[in-house]
């Protein structure tokens, strides 16, 4: 289950990765901001939304193609035993050329494409992702607050 592999890996001092485009990178930063913030339980959890660094972004599409803005960040920001999500309706390269990426490094990959997120509809697909993001979210929380809920936050160094 996805919840058990992200839990394994945040548990052992590793990191999600998520990133989409459109509407789905809307979700994934949302996301992202979900596990590090106090939604649901005190408990942070370090995930990053490849998707908010614009000049990163918009310099990696223009030298190295958009096909590989995601996949790039993979390569150098994750390790092996991270996990990343991709989300797609449309299959689009660069979220599949970040799985392949991810695999080469030993990352989990996790792609929710147009075949597995639910609905008639890229608006269905989309809003279907949010509600199973909120829900993993809270089950990841839920979880690492459980099995420590005296567990107060680290403080930055």
């Amino acid at each position: 289950m996805i919840t058990d592999d992200i839990i394994n890996a945040i548990k052992t001092g590793h990191k999600i990765m998520i990133a989409g485009n459109g509407g789905l990178c809307a979700e994934s930063e949302h996301f992202a901001a979900e596990l590090m913030g106090k939604f649901a339980y005190d408990v942070y959890v370090p995930c990053i939304a490849l998707t908010t660094n614009s000049s990163l972004i918009t310099a990696l599409a223009n030298d190295i193609g958009y096909e590989n803005v995601f996949s790039h960040q993979v390569s150098y920001l994750g390790k092996s035993g991270d996990i990343f999500i991709g989300m797609t309706t449309s299959h689009s390269p660069n979220i599949l050329m970040a799985c392949l990426a991810a695999a080469n490094k030993n990352i989990l990959s996790i792609l929710w494409d147009g075949d597995i997120l639910l609905g008639n509809t890229t608006e269905e697909k989309q809003e279907y992702a949010i509600k199973e993001l909120h829900r993993l979210a809270r089950l990841i929380k839920k979880e690492l607050y459980e099995q420590n809920p005296n567990r107060k936050p680290e403080q930055p160094a």
